[in-house]
Parts: C-alpha cells; structure tokens; sequence
C-alpha cells in the first residue's frame, strides 16, 4: 500500500487563483490532468527514477481540493516507494550475481589451474564459495545503511516540496 501525504493552507484569500498556481505548477513538472473542476484536481505523474530529479516526482497521484478559504493537497508517493523498493533489492541482487560471478569463473578457472575440480588451493570447493560470497557482499555492505537513510532524505525532500508548492502558490496568487 502506497504511503499517503496530506498539506492543507488555511485563510486563502484568493482560492481560484492559488489553485491555477498549483496547477500550472504540477503541470510544467509533468504531471497530467485527469479531472479537473473550479474546486477540485487529481493529477497523476510520471514517478521519481533518480534522486537528481524533482522531489515533486516522489507523488504519483495528487487530489487538490479548494474549500470555502483552504486548499487542500492529497499525494500517494509513489516515486518515493519505487524508489525505497530499488535501493532495498539492488544491493542485495548486486551481491548475489557478484557472488555468483566469482564461485563460478573463479573456482572453474583457478581450480583447473591448480589442478583441483573447484576453487582454489586454500579454500577448495565448498569454501570458496563462502569466499566468493562474502568478497562480493563486501564493498554492497554499507548500501544495507546508506538505503534506508536515502529513503528517509527522499521523502522528506517529496514532502517538503508539496508544502513549498501549496506556499508559493498562495503567496503568488497574492501578489
């Protein structure tokens, strides 16, 4: 289940303008628009592939909704999901297929050059697996701490960002 965000600005004075901002905000970042009235939005983006994007991208579907002197923003992160998704399998794919990668073309080619059917002469056969394994999830180690701290910073950065988004709106319609 997609993880939901919510922002709401209180005393808008001017409703129908704030919201246009938005819009044309969300719009200009690729979102596209699939309904659209005077009170309410719900706009669905292309998702964050990269931390170098805009931060607004981690929201795959956002619902604007103007009330009587407040807008509202809803969002589903989906960006920040797909994102926390690839950063928690891609260390351990890595690991795995490096792993693999050196049993095989390490123990065949080593093993045959020392005259032993697999792995190398101090560590033959089911050991140089261990080896192999444990060399490869080495240098993917440190992703099993850095991961979870860069989920953190890309959904704060997504959050943020639908808040200064509703904020600049408000204070652009004012002016």
């Amino acid at each position: 289940m997609l993880e939901r965000f919510e922002v709401e600005v209180r005393n808008v004075e001017d409703i129908s303008r704030t919201f246009t901002n938005a819009i044309q905000v969300l719009e200009s970042v690729g979102f596209k628009i699939l309904s659209c009235d005077k009170q309410r939005a719900e706009l669905q983006g292309p998702g964050l592939n990269s931390t170098k994007q805009n931060p607004l991208l981690g929201a795959t579907a956002i619902q604007l909704h103007c009330l009587y002197d407040s807008i509202k923003l809803q969002a589903s992160l989906g960006g920040v999901a797909t994102m926390e998704y690839f950063l928690r399998w891609f260390p351990i794919g890595l690991g795995l297929v490096l792993g693999t990668l050196f049993a095989l073309v390490g123990g065949v080619v080593f093993g045959r050059a020392n005259g032993i059917p697999f792995g190398v002469p101090w560590a033959p056969g089911f050991t140089w697996l261990l080896v192999a394994y444990t060399l490869a999830f080495l240098p993917v180690m440190p992703w099993f701490f850095i991961a979870p701290w860069m989920t953190r910073m890309i959904r704060k950065r997504t959050t943020l960002a639908l808040e200064t988004l509703l904020q600049k709106a408000v204070m652009k319609a004012q002016t």
